[in-house]
């Protein structure tokens, strides 16, 4: 008698396990249903789908660390089944072995070599290691040592649970410290925001320090001297509190410390803003320098491709300074823009983990974005000559555009319209959502911040005047706001009105909404800003957020250097031009009327003195809002009596396409997947005509489509349309009528059909029609039949007995549906 099939699990427990077994590997060298990524998910109308997470059958482990996968299929299927699934665990995990199996035949998968072979056992746990170590180049005692060391498990997340490495920061990890144990001064990491750079920074310092790097366990300083280098302060509090405090030791006699203006050579792990260290005086040399050159083992520099990024700033000195540590930069966005050059500063990255990488396997929330069209952002302004502004200047004569407003002129209209119209998302989304408000300058903050105040004056009553607030670097309450707006457990305040201030290394989970009303011209602050919203907040019901577009900044993501490698680009002369920007909503943007800006040195730092008080007059300007404010104040001019008017607004789902993100239109992206299916018009209808049929056709459209296919109505302002005739016009370009129209074609050609029926049946069917037309599909059922006027006439039974049974009453729907959407 043949063998019965075995389902998988049954072949896992039953023939896997066992050569496993048989190879020397135990529960104690594998993990079964290995964790590899979240729940990726997908937004489409405001709707988030979630997908299954990907996990490997079985992780084989050393040192509790993966170095083989394999993969299994029932003994029912093919071994081959398994491979490619196999390739995809491997590649993720950074692992050189894979195996494929269906528990009676077995495929070993050399990543490394690019070769599949059937073999006839697993390979034993020795040798599986001494394969990883020869293909991941671990060549050292130290190397060894240094994978073999667990990760902390002191920094604890809000349930209490342990913030382990995922399986790409493990990745990242492990490739700096073989960098590291090989020699290599000057490393770098590029990672989304929100992917953890700074948990990975903790566990690689954990690392170093059990291991007593560099100088060894017997030398009188026994434990590595590090510096996190950084040029904001909240890049420096978050990391002390979250994982460095946690893992090393607070208090006075831990090894943690901030350099607040003195010295102390006591420590081992220094937090320092370049501000701190560059400090200096006409009596001191700057701070830094009070440190000799080699003191410093490792250097993290955070956001690396600000402060020190250029190689004529004056803080990369700093760098310069500590010539014999190793140099580790992170970032999201490396730059490479004259002589800002990260990578030609730190080298090629050694790990990169995009946003495309992070949405798809669910670590980072997915977007939306909506692009909303000003009338005057498309046609511009027309100055004529004579005109004066508010304070009774003149203003020069001429066509304004997007360029120009809220820099040299000011449209208070517009700033007004902008307001409303978020006034109204918030107010139908949820008042009480997050949202990050990006204008041009801080006094266009300020107008903003009226502005919605005298739209939601019961909003502030009921949060007590911090419904929406200005965060900029003028406010001297900045600290305590950005730290309220960063809380989860802060109900305040809602919306953050900034310029510049919030536009990086701001971490607030809840943010749901970023509103773009400036232009941006650097694709990485573009990617930075993006990353203020693309951290989860699931327990806080953050799953995505959304991008409301006012300037056409969005059309960056379809630059295909948005999700890739910055590329230098050379002109023919050997020159580097200035970021080619595609201009914003179509329109053509005049000249600057007004002088060239003055060159300042803009370096990104948002802080106050270390004393907190106010900037002396002979400092360098380095916060981007104070810069503004300065070339700005003086040649704006505030001009009334020019209305300004929202004329349209489109809903954009961001795509995998070649690799990379892309916006794709809402209507785009209905026909590419409609036509996906592979069915057509005629069938569509003749499914959707049936209450089984549709129902059907409701689950396997909301599959493709990500959404409940009856939202089209409302997304197109078609309440008047079946969703089944939308979807026909979107995809298939079908001629679009309402549901009174298909009711009037189908009593015009089915008159015959009408007649024949008795007077109770064509009263019934009638009846549901009308109901059809008024309300919509759902009424193209027994559902009309319980309310007036049908429902007058007796219960469902009742009426089903006209038809002669609750049978035949729903063939007879189900016949009219048939009818009713041939006709047309």
């Amino acid at each position: 008698m043949p063998e019965l099939p075995r389902p998988e699990a049954m072949t896992i427990r039953n023939h896997v396990v066992p050569r496993l077994r048989d190879a020397g590997w135990s529960e104690h060298t594998w993990r079964q249903e290995y964790p590899i990524t979240g729940e990726p998910r997908t937004v489409v109308q405001g709707r988030v789908r979630r997908d299954r997470p990907m996990r490997a059958d079985f992780a084989l482990l050393h040192a509790g660390h993966p170095i083989c996968v394999v993969e299994c299929k029932s003994s029912i299927k093919d071994v081959r089944d398994g491979v490619q699934q196999a390739r995809r665990y491997a590649q993720k995990l950074d692992v050189p072995l894979a195996y494929a199996t269906n528990g009676d035949e077995i495929i070993e998968i050399d990543m490394r070599r690019q070769t599949e072979r059937h073999v006839a056992r697993f390979r034993s746990p020795d040798e599986v290691w001494d394969y990883y170590r020869e293909a991941s180049e671990l060549a050292s005692d130290l190397a060894i040592r240094f994978f073999t060391t667990p990760y902390s498990r002191d920094a604890q997340d809000m349930r209490g649970n342990p913030k382990l490495p995922r399986y790409y920061q493990h990745v990242a990890l492990q490739r700096t410290l073989r960098r590291i144990a090989a020699g290599d001064r000057k490393l770098l990491l590029v990672m989304a925001t929100g992917t953890g750079k700074t948990a990975l920074a903790a566990q690689l310092v954990y690392v170093l320090w059990k291991n007593h790097w560099p100088r060894g366990a017997r030398h009188q300083e026994p434990r590595p001297r590090v510096l996190y280098l950084t040029d904001r302060d909240v890049l420096v509090t978050q990391p002390l509190r979250d994982y460095f405090r946690p893992m090393f030791g607070d208090g006075e006699d831990g090894p943690v410390t901030r350099i607040r203006g003195n010295v102390s050579k006591a420590k081992n792990l220094y937090f320092a803003l370049y501000q701190a260290l560059d400090a200096g005086g006409e009596e001191r040399s700057a701070l830094f320098e009070e440190f000799e050159r080699d003191f410093f083992d490792l250097v993290i520099v955070d956001e690396c491709h600000r402060g020190s990024a250029s190689a004529s700033s004056s803080w990369r000195e700093v760098l310069d300074h500590f010539k014999t540590a190793v140099k580790l930069g992170m970032t999201a966005t490396p730059v490479q823009e004259g002589d800002r050059d990260t990578i030609g500063y730190f080298g090629a990255p050694i790990y990169t983990y995009s946003l495309r990488d992070g949405i798809a396997d669910g670590f980072l929330a997915p977007f939306e974005v909506i692009r909303a069209r000003l009338d005057r952002d498309i046609d511009g302004v027309d100055i004529p000559e004579g005109t004066v502004d508010r304070a009774g200047q003149l203003v020069p004569a001429g066509t304004y555009g997007l360029a120009q407003f809220e820099r040299t002129l000011v449209l208070p209209e517009r700033t007004r319209e902008v307001a409303r119209y978020l006034t109204e998302y918030l107010r139908r989304t949820g008042e009480a959502q997050k949202m990050i408000i990006f204008c041009v300058d801080q006094e266009h903050a300020a107008r903003m911040r009226e502005e919605l105040v005298n739209l939601n004056s019961d909003l502030m009553r009921r949060y007590n005047g911090r419904w929406v607030v200005r965060i900029t670097s003028n406010e001297r309450d900045r600290v305590e706001l950005l730290d309220d707006f960063q809380r989860e457990d802060s109900p305040t305040p809602v919306v953050a009105v900034t310029s510049q201030l919030l536009s990086t290394g701001v971490d607030v989970p809840t943010v749901r909404t970023i509103v773009l009303f400036r232009r941006i011209e650097s694709m990485v602050e573009f990617k930075q800003i993006i990353g203020r919203g693309t951290r989860l907040a699931p327990d806080s019901g953050k799953e995505y957020f959304t991008i409301i577009d006012f300037t056409g900044a969005t059309r960056k993501f379809e630059d295909p250097n948005f999700d890739g490698p910055p590329v230098r680009v050379r002109d023919v002369d050997g020159t580097e031009p200035q970021e080619n920007v595609p201009e914003p909503l179509e329109v053509d943007d005049e000249p600057e009327l007004a002088e060239p800006e003055p060159e300042y040195e803009q370096q990104d730092a948002g802080e106050l003195p270390p004393d907190g008080g106010e900037p002396g007059h002979d400092e360098v300007v380095r916060d981007p809002d104070a810069i503004d404010d300065i070339t700005r104040r003086s040649r704006k001019h505030v001009v009334d009596g020019y209305d300004v008017h929202l004329v349209g607004e489109q809903l954009y789902i961001m795509d995998a396409v070649d690799g990379g993100l892309r916006p794709v239109r809402l209507e785009r992206w209905v026909r590419q997947r409609a036509q996906a299916l592979g069915q057509g018009p005629a069938e569509l209808l003749e499914q959707w005509a049936t209450v089984r049929g549709r129902r059907e056709l409701r689950e396997l459209l909301g599959d493709a489509l990500l959404f409940d296919v009856d939202e089209l109505s409302v997304r197109l302002h078609q309440p008047d349309c079946d969703p089944i005739d939308l979807l026909l016009y979107l995809a298939w370009d079908w001629p679009l009528m309402s549901r009174r129209e298909r009711v009037a074609r189908f009593t015009a050609r089915e008159r015959e059909y009408l007649d024949g029926l008795s007077p109770e049946a064509r009263q019934v069917l009638t009846t549901i029609l009308d109901k059809y037309a008024a309300h919509g599909i759902d009424d193209l059922s027994t559902s009309a039949l319980r309310t007036a006027p049908l429902s007058e006439r007796g219960s469902v039974l009742e009426i089903a007995r006209v038809f002669g049974g609750a049978e035949q009453l729903h063939e007879a729907i189900d016949d009219l549906g048939r009818r009713l959407f041939r006709a047309g």
